[in-house]
């Protein structure tokens, strides 16, 4: 099973990278993720405080290939951080063994784990509008992990946002997965 939470401030597009996970391992992923049932099994659930925009937003993903019953994560295996505020909520909740991917640009703390640092932020700013930051962040969150594939995520998105964005949705999932991959050969593990 794979356990995945994704954490920032209301505006950036937070439930959407985790509708889109979801929704890419639910519906276009057709492999398992060990030996046995054919089917991924996922569930999504989300919460976020009273402001619409910029009070705190989490969005939690479970992922497995067994019927899945509770619907909390207690420990992340994977948590995607984009907001100082995020971090010093939910930092502390990753498993030993897991995997945080932070907003560079957002975040400054080196905590001791298995951290990559994707500038997100700058990166969205050079396509042409911060309001992709969520999207060059999922698209390095998918290179890392490979949580699901890339073609299922790209599906996904497509989906999920309106048709006249496609092609800066395209570009900024294209730049964080370039991020992605340079990102690996710099993460940090302390333990």
């Amino acid at each position: 099973m794979i356990e995945i939470r994704f954490a920032g401030f209301g505006g950036q597009g937070i439930i959407l990278m985790g509708i889109a996970v979801a929704r890419a391992a639910a519906l276009y992923d057709k492999k398992p993720i060990a030996k046995g049932d054919p089917h991924r099994y996922v569930l999504q659930t989300q919460s976020y405080g009273p402001a619409a925009r910029g009070g705190y937003s989490r969005c939690d993903v479970k992922i497995n290939d067994e019927e899945l019953y509770y619907p909390f994560i207690d420990k992340p295996d994977l948590l995607i951080l984009m907001s100082e505020q995020a971090f010093k909520k939910y930092s502390w909740e990753l498993k030993a063994d897991g995997i945080m991917i932070v907003d560079a640009d957002l975040i400054k703390e080196n905590p001791e784990c298995k951290l990559f640092k994707i500038p997100a932020t700058r990166a969205a700013e050079e396509i042409g509008t911060r309001i992709v930051a969520n999207m060059v962040m999922l698209g390095a969150v998918q290179e890392i992990s490979k949580m699901v594939s890339w073609e299922a995520l790209s599906q996904a998105v497509m989906d999920l946002v309106p048709e006249s964005t496609h092609e800066l949705n395209k570009k900024a999932l294209e730049r964080g997965r370039e991020l992605g991959q340079e990102s690996i050969g710099k993460c940090t593990f302390k333990r």
